[in-house]
């Protein structure tokens, strides 16, 4: 008959030796029975910690048992653990990060949704006869110097027998298709990475090649070109070279390649007689004349005829009188004649200097200047800004009066360069002051500067007495008469005017805008707000004022005003 001892003994072996054994390796087997696929990128840290202290309770039970039921279970939950997690790890087997593991139920896992970086490793804890391990459904390779990022859907991977690679098909439709795409002209390899369209044409035969005629691609596809196989010449480069352009009859490339000085050009003939060729406008011709850096004298001459020859093109004229010296005296008065008939006014107003225009050319825009300006105020401002006094009388007047018609910050912009007719700037400030608004001002661009050296001290004041009036009843004017407008050319009614909606404002506003003007006020005035604002301050900060004109070595306060801040600091 067993005595207590050996009971116990082996009721010890029982409960921590062959029932965690039990409980431990069937529910590893239950896992693989139910056909759970358990991925992890833990590493061996945890079962090896769970084994040695297994090893220690072990060693523990050999000599007592447990005195309470707290540790007794927790030491029996980690012997359960250790041959839960022990086996498990033993048994694994290492999957690839690009690979994707399928259950016998037909689900799928991908790897690299489990580990977050490529370098991890991805163990498989659960494998049975009937799990299927499919390598490379996503991933990136290279065909014909191009990267092609692919991802594979889940359906298909399902379908594909254990240890297949998926990225060996990939790679010969790859290769078949972009072979093919790579012996095409210039212009479709541009499109391949350029044009959406194309690219999808291509993605989807690409398709077709790695899958067969299934009815709908299992893949998505991105492709990109390798930096190496996009430089000049290579064969995905986004350029022409100058042979390609020639036999593509590309014309941007023909116009690059003489329009820069540094370009290496084997056949000018070709390469400018394919030029006229091509050029259904002006556009491409004036281009190159501008830069005839590899034209010949007679290449040269035959561009201007061409373009003094072409109609609707006198702003091209003017750009290449203005750019161009190499111009002989025929052809500069061929596109002179040519520029004034044909190039808009705001044109030749822009490139006024370089164009070298006299009195006479101005009288003979004259006519088309009138229509100009109707069309566009600003060009009646640039002409004044441009050409000033020298313009006609009677081109003045329209210019003037198609400003006067228009905006306020026309007229605003005028009176910046009018200095050559009273009677015309008078009207231009009649339309500032019956018209302007605040946002008038704004744009055009003048600032409180700016605005003393634009107006005359008359039209100041006259601008002032609108602001102060506009000022009573809208606060950006108010802000507008108080930032941008100068109080020394105020009255005193004025400068009150101001003063008293600041007191309605604020005490600190009130007390900014004595102190910063106070030359321009009345003593008493300026005491006067300085003792209001001292009455709603504490008196540390009396102090604290009392000093500022010395602490910042500044005159920002009279001598009146710091002793009102003295005695403001004194009261208790």
């Amino acid at each position: 008959m067993l005595t207590r001892k050996q009971r116990n003994v082996k009721l010890t072996a029982l409960v921590f030796g062959l029932l965690p054994c039990v409980v431990g390796l069937g529910a590893v087997q239950a896992l693989r029975w139910s056909d759970t696929v358990w991925l992890s990128t833990g590493g061996g840290f945890w079962p090896v910690v769970l084994a040695g202290i297994s090893v220690a309770i072990l060693i523990r039970l050999l000599f007592s048992d447990f005195e309470d039921r707290t540790s007794g279970t927790a030491a029996w939950l980690t012997l359960v653990s250790a041959w839960f997690f022990g086996p498990a790890w033993v048994t694994a087997i290492q999957v690839p990060y690009a690979a994707a593991v399928v259950g016998r139920d037909g689900s799928v896992h991908n790897v690299r949704e489990t580990a977050r970086h490529p370098e991890y490793r991805v163990w498989f804890l659960t494998d049975r006869p009937g799990t299927r391990i499919v390598h490379n459904v996503a991933g990136k390779v290279t065909a014909t110097s191009v990267e092609v990022e692919y991802a594979y859907a889940d359906a298909y991977i399902a379908t594909r027998r254990h240890g297949e690679d998926l990225s060996e098909p990939l790679v010969r439709g790859a290769v078949m298709v972009l072979d093919e795409e790579a012996r095409r002209t210039r212009a479709s390899k541009i499109a391949l990475f350029e044009d959406r369209t194309t690219q999808e044409r291509v993605i989807e035969r690409i398709c077709r090649a790695t899958v067969g005629d299934q009815s709908g691609c299992p893949l998505k596809i991105k492709l990109t070109p390798q930096v190496e196989a996009t430089a000049l010449g290579a064969v995905w480069s986004r350029y022409y070279s100058e042979k390609e352009a020639i036999a593509e009859k590309y014309l941007p490339t023909l116009v690059h390649l003489l329009t820069k000085s540094d370009s290496s050009i084997a056949d000018t003939n070709s390469v400018f007689a394919l030029l006229l060729e091509l050029a259904e406008d002006v556009a491409p011709l004036s281009q190159v004349a501008q830069k005839p850096y590899f034209l010949s004298d007679d290449q040269f001459s035959e561009l201007i005829r061409r373009i003094v020859i072409s109609p609707g093109c006198g702003d091209e004229a003017v750009a290449i009188l203005s750019k161009v010296n190499r111009l002989s005296q025929a052809q500069r008065q061929e596109l002179r004649a040519k520029a004034f008939g044909e190039a808009s006014i705001s044109k030749i107003i822009e490139q006024a200097g370089p164009l070298r225009i006299t009195d006479a050319d101005i009288a003979q825009l004259a006519p088309r200047m009138r229509s100009a300006f109707m069309a566009d105020p600003g060009v009646a401002v640039h002409a004044l800004k441009v050409f000033g006094e020298r313009l006609p009388a009677e081109t003045q007047r329209d210019a003037v009066d198609r400003i006067v018609a228009a905006k306020a910050s026309y007229a605003l912009s005028a009176l910046s360069h009018f200095n050559f007719s009273d009677d015309l700037r008078g009207e231009l400030m009649k339309k500032v002051l019956a018209d302007a608004v605040y946002e008038d001002f704004s744009v055009a661009g003048l600032t409180k500067e700016s605005l003393q050296s634009v107006l005359i001290p008359a039209e100041l004041k006259l601008l002032i007495a609108k602001a102060i009036r506009q000022s009573d009843t809208s606060k950006r004017w108010f802000e507008f008469a108080l930032t941008s407008l100068p109080i020394s050319a105020m009255t005193l009614d004025e400068r009150q005017s101001l003063l008293t909606g600041l007191m309605f404002e604020s005490p600190k506003a009130a007390i900014e805008f004595v102190s910063k003007n106070r030359a321009y006020l009345e003593p008493a005035e300026v005491n006067e707000v300085t003792r209001g604002y001292a009455r709603t301050i504490e008196t540390d900060f009396c102090l604290h004022l009392s000093h500022r004109n010395r602490n910042w070595r500044v005159d920002y306060f009279s001598e009146d005003q710091l002793q009102i801040f003295r005695d403001c600091a004194e009261r208790k």
